[in-house]
């Protein structure tokens, strides 16, 4: 059973407790889903929080079925709770953000690929969106692409979608060591 089907059936029993997500080759938690009186109310996979981290988590299992998934109920404390959503609204959100991740996937740069800044972006003032600022910000510390994506708290096709429309401002130059 995917992790979709666990989260709508806990949610139909009004499950509270924590739901572990392991690597079934390993046995490593990666991640962890948990649930008051059938609601989603917060989430973690590796550096991921909230919504990101629970569709990461949804496109990982549904690509590569390698997770083996753990029930536990447990009481949840109030201070764990960073959102509050239904299965049904945690559904239509993966629904319509794996058409987009997706589609980015096409886009994907190669992950042996190094990128400096142009900081002709700076003089020229060029506009950017927020996670084009990030993106930005992860690669002043980390030049490799297979970095940036392992390091940035936003999901994979906004990384991806930041680094085509960066490239398109002529804000990224590659470079060979």
């Amino acid at each position: 059973m995917g992790l979709l089907e666990i989260l709508k059936e806990q949610a139909a029993f009004g499950f509270t407790g924590r739901i572990n997500i392991l690597l079934r080759s390993t046995g490593q938690v990666v991640g962890v889903v948990f649930q008051k009186e059938g609601y989603i109310v917060s989430a973690k996979m590796n550096e991921l929080t909230g919504m990101n981290s629970l569709h990461r988590m949804v496109y990982s299992d549904v690509e590569q079925n390698d997770f083996k998934i753990i029930v536990e109920p447990e009481f949840i404390d109030s201070e764990l709770e960073t959102m509050k959503i239904t299965f049904e609204e945690l559904r239509d959100s993966v629904q319509k953000g794996f058409r987009v991740y997706q589609d980015s996937k096409k886009l994907k740069p190669p992950m042996n690929l190094n990128l400096i800044i142009n900081p002709e972006i700076i003089v020229d003032k060029t506009v950017l969106t927020p996670d084009e600022y990030d993106v930005l910000l992860l690669i002043t510390e980390w030049s490799k692409v297979s970095e940036i994506y392992s390091k940035s708290n936003l999901m994979e096709y906004q990384i991806t979608n930041a680094l085509v429309s960066l490239r398109k401002k002529k804000a990224l130059k590659v470079f060979q060591n």
